[in-house]
C-alpha cells in the first residue's frame, strides 16, 4: 500500500489556488481584502474536512486489509472452533 500523506497546509494552498484560478477565469473584477479573506477561510475549512475524510478512508483501507490478512491466514475464532470439531469427528470416525 502506498503511504501518501498530505498536510492540511498543503491542501489549503492547493484549494486556495484552485479557487482563485477558477474565479479568475470568470472575468470578474479584482477581489478586495474581504473577498480574499473569505477565500482563505473557506479554503482552510475545506482542507480540514478533506484531510479528515482522507484519514477515515485510509483507516478503513487498513482495517479491511488487516481483516483480509487474518481471513487468509485462518486466524478467525470461528475457524479455530470448527477445525477442532472437525478433527475430533475424524478421530472418532477412524477409531
Amino acid at each position: 500500500m502506498e503511504n501518501t500523506k498530505t498536510s492540511k497546509k498543503a491542501l489549503r494552498g492547493l484549494i486556495n489556488d484552485s479557487m482563485q484560478e477558477a474565479l479568475s477565469s470568470l472575468e470578474l473584477p479584482q477581489p478586495g481584502k474581504k473577498a480574499k479573506k473569505l477565500l482563505r477561510n473557506n479554503s482552510r475549512k475545506l482542507a480540514s474536512i478533506f484531510a479528515n475524510v482522507m484519514k477515515r478512508e485510509e483507516k478503513k483501507k487498513r482495517k479491511a486489509a488487516k481483516f483480509m490478512e487474518k481471513a487468509v491466514a485462518g486466524k478467525s475464532k470461528k475457524n479455530k472452533k470448527s477445525n477442532g470439531v472437525a478433527i475430533e469427528a475424524e478421530v472418532l470416525a477412524t477409531a
